[in-house]
């Protein structure tokens, strides 16, 4: 995982435990409400607001009242998600609809659900908008400025609209109120649920690209089944290639083995097929063969599957497709979960196997960090001497057929 999604995750760990606070609060108030245990706070409250008659306040909280209103904040939604896809955030735009699509099915539920009687009425009505528990007014205002708190957490905005939108939802609660169109309690779970439903969609869904790598990074337990054939990287891998020698492998004027090829091999080969599998447009198997035999692997490859014989290069799909073939019997390819890909190129023996079906050891002497992705080794190793671990940790060797018969 890589240090930014390490980042990633931190936060959303943190986020959760937001969200679980603000629920237990809300849970609590609902209870509250819903067993009439907080009707003497919120009678004294009230009292107090008609003893201390605020006219500005008054005038401010009409304002609050329309622009609360759904034809108001409706399009508000509407055009934020449409800017937000314009500068290209779409991740962004479908997590604000999501937040405000569920602050309305919550609000509608719950409505219904509690059915507490408004201050300024005598009596219930039929349709949601005529109970106060939750305000809805407060509900939207702290859903919406907490969905675009975390939207613009990334940014250099973070501070002017986390100050904004805790102004902006203080003030319509507050208005709420001052109108005695709420109780205190409406207004107080509206704050901790409204604040709640955007982390939870935010938990929901991946806000961010490191968001969506802090998610797909933590890397899939690697398959330990049995393995039958082994297919292993030619150059770099098998053998040393600093790239000042052209042409086919075996007319170079010097080869070389890597250090621990002949030990890794000498104990893999008795218990597994072994296949090179290399990208090696200058050389044939006959090629492969003949520079192996000069370091004195030769007796212990089983079979070659060459770039310049397939017509096909890793990570090529067809490549893979063509070495199954290769160690398969009778035309019938081998089946891709028996075999392990072993080689240095994270994109061709890496992804390009696991693409295909192949599980996949990745050679890492110089212990490179590992590209971010979904993509991810089954197993590591850092010198060939610990192939043969690596591929026991794997599943081990299955009974197969004679070597003889790779060709």
């Amino acid at each position: 995982m890589s240090g930014e999604a390490a980042a990633v995750g931190r936060v959303r760990s943190r986020v959760a435990v937001a969200f679980l606070v603000l629920m237990a609060v809300f849970v609590v108030t609902a209870t509250l409400v819903a067993s009439h245990a907080g009707h003497g706070l919120d009678g004294r409250a009230l009292g107090w607001v008609e003893r201390h008659p605020m006219g500005w306040a008054s005038v401010a909280g009409e304002a609050f009242d329309v622009i609360g209103q759904w034809w108001v904040v409706g399009p508000v939604v509407v055009a934020l998600t449409l800017l937000l896809i314009v500068i290209k955030r779409r991740r962004d735009a479908e997590y604000l609809v999501v937040t405000m699509v569920l602050m309305v099915l919550l609000d509608v539920i719950l409505k219904l659900a509690i059915r507490r009687t408004p201050p300024d009425a005598s009596g219930g009505g039929a349709l949601p908008s005529d109970y106060s528990f939750p305000s809805g007014h407060t509900f939207a205002a702290t859903a919406l400025c907490a969905a675009l708190v975390l939207i613009a957490w990334p940014t250099r905005w973070r501070w002017p609209v986390l100050a904004g939108g805790a102004a902006f939802a203080l003030a319509m609660g507050v208005s709420r109120v001052v109108l005695a169109y709420h109780y205190p309690s409406d207004v107080a779970a509206a704050w901790a649920l409204g604040a709640a439903v955007a982390l939870g969609a935010r938990l929901l869904l991946p806000v961010t690209a490191a968001e969506l790598e802090a998610r797909a990074a933590a890397p899939a337990q690697p398959v330990v089944a049995p393995i039958s054939t082994v297919f292993i990287d030619w150059g770099r891998t098998l053998m040393a290639d600093d790239g000042s020698q052209a042409g086919p492998m075996a007319t170079w004027t010097t080869v070389g083995a890597v250090e621990g090829a002949h030990e890794a091999l000498a104990r893999v080969h008795p218990h597994y097929r072994v296949l090179v599998a290399t990208n090696a447009d200058d050389s044939g198997e006959q090629d492969v063969r003949a520079a192996l035999f000069r370091v004195g692997l030769d007796g212990l490859i089983d079979g070659v599957v060459s770039s310049r014989d397939v017509g096909a290069r890793k990570p090529d799909k067809l490549f893979y497709r063509a070495a199954l073939l290769r160690a398969g019997h009778a035309g019938v390819p081998l089946p891709a979960r028996d075999a392990v890909m072993v080689g240095d190129s994270w994109s061709d023996d890496v992804a390009g196997a696991k693409a295909a079906g192949l599980r996949a050891v990745w050679f890492n002497p110089h212990g490179a960090n590992a590209p971010s992705g979904r993509v991810a080794a089954d197993a590591e190793i850092g010198s060939l001497s610990r192939l043969p671990e690596a591929l026991a940790a794997l599943g081990g060797p299955r009974p197969v057929a004679p070597a003889g018969d790779a060709g």
